[in-house]
């Protein structure tokens, strides 16, 4: 609503302003730069709170902690990402491939399965498609085709399990709200 507590307060001060400047003209520069120091002061306390950081030591090593393991989920998604994108340059995915290896990475539903993927599937693959491409022999190419397909299927069901625990997780939580609404409703 354009009527909000805040614009009546605006208003007023506006008004207060005007009649100062009206009948007390001298004034105005005064009122002027004590507005000024005020409105600096408020900004001041306004950033100084919004960008308060604790101080303990307790709460600086969960921060280390914390940008620790962004680090490393970072680093997993660029080395995944880049072992799928080489794969994709060197031999190509179909749509519906790309489509589900594309959502895998947005979501990063990889989590479960990273270890297999990083230590054995991909770097098996990829060395698989650079044989392939240097031999250039019909067989070759459908085992390529073949473990594209069972890594994919692998992916896809990853990403269903993900979605299943993300529906799991929803569902006791309103399960858990629920008790707890019950709960309160007791007393």
């Amino acid at each position: 609503m354009f009527w909000s507590e805040k614009s009546f307060w605006f208003f007023i001060g506006l008004f207060i302003a005007t009649v100062f400047a009206i009948f007390f003209p001298s004034l105005v520069i005064w009122l002027a730069l004590f507005s000024s120091i005020f409105l600096g002061f408020l900004g001041w306390r306004k950033i100084r709170v919004e960008h308060f950081v604790p101080k303990s030591k307790a709460f600086k090593q969960i921060q280390k902690i914390q940008k620790r393991r962004d680090k490393i989920a970072v680093d997993k998604h660029h080395h995944i990402n880049d072992q799928i994108t080489y794969i994709e340059t060197k031999w190509g995915y179909n749509q519906e491939q790309k489509r589900i290896i594309d959502r895998l990475l947005q979501e990063r539903a990889y989590i479960h399965i990273y270890h297999r993927l990083n230590a054995s599937l991909l770097p098996q693959l990829i060395m698989l498609v650079d044989q392939c491409n240097q031999k250039e022999q019909k067989g070759c190419k459908r085992e390529v085709a073949r473990r594209i397909r069972e890594l994919t299927l692998l992916m896809k069901k990853e990403l269903q399990h993900k979605k299943l625990e993300q529906q799991d997780g929803f569902e006791t939580t309103l399960e858990v709200y629920d008790y707890l609404l019950k709960e309160g409703e007791n007393k």
